[in-house]
């Protein structure tokens, strides 16, 4: 386990890998009720590049920024909750999205682009994934329905990008869903609306991950 010193909180692995059942992303007792380990839905932390990385999985880099302790939506499709792909809000666990007490949103619960598409939330751009699908030969995305870090802003993270950027400074938004995938003003299909946009920090050759900074946190949900 990893330890973060301020305030104590122990995660069930590297920042990157984390794929926990429990909300505490700790064990349960006898009686089911779960460990509690400075963990809880919805916390956030803010990291330098130094201490990101310090807790990085062997072989990975994550960067300077907030990263919040989130539920992925047991509906959401694996393959698009990995390193650089988009999140969204689920409002809802069924298909009632904006019809109160929106359950899932007070999990807190985020989903996959594809789900935003299907339920109508395109719009409601919650962070981006962190861990790579594969770590030393291994799946290592989250499992739909249990607990992952998030990149949720003031900060940089690699954007899973639909094509190349041409240089630094070009803006980043999520591409239209049901697209896992990030673009800048230059590609064809027009920015999301509504979302907070990120500039690009790096420029590519080819679609791919890039890296993207994110001035501001992406305040969805409650948590530090």
């Amino acid at each position: 386990m990893a330890r973060i010193s301020t305030p104590a909180i122990w995660l069930p692995g590297y920042l990157n890998t984390c794929n926990s059942p429990t909300s505490t992303g700790a064990g349960a007792d006898a009686a089911g009720n779960p460990y509690y380990q400075g963990l809880n839905p919805g916390k956030m932390i803010v990291l330098g590049t130094n201490e990101a990385q310090n807790i990085a999985a062997p072989g990975t880099t994550l960067f300077d920024g907030s990263y919040q302790w989130v539920q992925l939506d047991s509906s959401a499709t694996a393959a698009n909750a990995t390193l650089g792909m988009p999140a969204y809000i689920l409002l809802d666990s069924g298909a009632t999205q904006g019809a109160q007490p929106e359950a899932a949103y007070n999990v807190p619960t985020v989903t996959t682009a594809d789900r935003a598409n299907t339920l109508g939330l395109g719009t409601l751009f919650a962070g981006v994934f962190i861990n790579p699908a594969t770590l030393a030969g291994q799946a290592n995305g989250p499992t739909p329905g249990n607990w992952t870090m998030i990149f949720v802003g003031g900060g940089r993270v690699q954007t899973n990008q639909a094509a190349a950027v041409a240089g630094v400074g070009q803006p980043i938004w999520p591409s239209a869903v049901p697209a896992a995938t990030f673009q800048t003003s230059a590609t064809p299909t027009a920015p999301t609306t509504g979302v907070p946009w990120g500039q690009s920090v790096q420029s590519s050759s080819g679609a791919g991950l890039n890296l993207t900074y994110f001035s501001e946190i992406i305040f969805r949900f409650g948590g530090f």
